[in-house]
Parts: C-alpha cells; sequence; structure tokens
C-alpha cells in the first residue's frame, strides 16, 4: 500500500522542462513622457527560441510592429527635430551592424521581430523568434508601434510611432 507502480506513470511523462522566462511591464508612451501600464510581455527562452507572449491593453484588431530596441529607456526624445515617444530607446537592436530592417526572418537587425496580431475578441497571438536568446535582449527595450510592419522600409519598417514600450530586464 502507498507504492507507485512503474506501470501507473504515464508514458509521456518525462524530465519538466525549465523555461526561463521575464515578464516586461509595458507602459503607454507618448511624446510627453511614459504614462500608465499598457500590459505586460512575457518573454519565454525556450528549446524552439525566444516566445515572446503579449497581454496588452488598449489594442484594437489589426497588426502591430513590434522590436527590440537598442537601448534600456522608454523615454521620450528629440528625434528630427521634434520630441518623439520612446525615441530614447534608440533605433532596432541590430549588434552585427546590418543598417537592414529585413523583418524576422531576414539577415537584417536583430531586434525585428513579427508582428503582434490582435483578432476581433482582443486576443494578441504570441510570437517566436527561433534564433535569439534570453541574453541577447536584456538590458534593451521592448516597443510596439502604432501600426503594422512592411519589413523593408528602413530604419522602422513604416510602423509610426511607439504607443507602448518597457524595458527588458
Amino acid at each position: 500500500m502507498g507504492q507507485t507502480s512503474p506501470a501507473s506513470v504515464p508514458a509521456n511523462v518525462g524530465p519538466r522542462e525549465e523555461t526561463l522566462s521575464i515578464t516586461v511591464q509595458m507602459n503607454n508612451v507618448s511624446a510627453e513622457g511614459v504614462g500608465d501600464s499598457a500590459g505586460k510581455i512575457t518573454v519565454a527562452e525556450t528549446a524552439n527560441g525566444l516566445v515572446f507572449t503579449p497581454a496588452l491593453m488598449g489594442l484594437k484588431q489589426g497588426e502591430y510592429g513590434f522590436h527590440v530596441h537598442q537601448n534600456p529607456s522608454c523615454e521620450p526624445a528629440m528625434k528630427d527635430g521634434t520630441q518623439q515617444p520612446a525615441a530614447s530607446a534608440g533605433g532596432h537592436l541590430d549588434p552585427a551592424d546590418t543598417g537592414k530592417h529585413a523583418g524576422p526572418d531576414g539577415d537584417g537587425h536583430l531586434g525585428d521581430l513579427p508582428m503582434i496580431r490582435v483578432n476581433s475578441d482582443g486576443n494578441q497571438q504570441a510570437v517566436t523568434m527561433s534564433e535569439m536568446k534570453l541574453e541577447d535582449v536584456k538590458n534593451h527595450a521592448l516597443v510596439v508601434h502604432q501600426q503594422a510592419d512592411d519589413y523593408s522600409t528602413s530604419p522602422s519598417g513604416n510602423s509610426g510611432s511607439p504607443i507602448a514600450c518597457g524595458v527588458i530586464r
């Protein structure tokens, strides 16, 4: 009594794979500064790469440009002569100095992520980057832009101004 036989253990149960993850608190951003909470994005390192799972508030149905930026800041800054939201985040993360915005499957910026897609119910789809690790993105800003990314126009993919930003710590 009280013993478990090997036959009673399901065949598909094996050692539990540990997943490293970071929850990034996202805030609304404007030219005036960093605002209230926009929700969060969980970044998890898995055997398949990094999985970014958004839980953001206030997004309408559609697609939104999504990037890891160079600097660990979401503050506004002067850019092209005007105060811009989250401009202190700098450009897209590009440690290989490619200078190209080629999308998540291209040979450009490492920070070019797949778009966040929001359905009619407000549900947001997780995105995966197979070649990334948490160490690649720590201490960089994670930015959601106001419109879809065309994955070609340099430097930002024509995705508009940042609307939400958080720092991956």
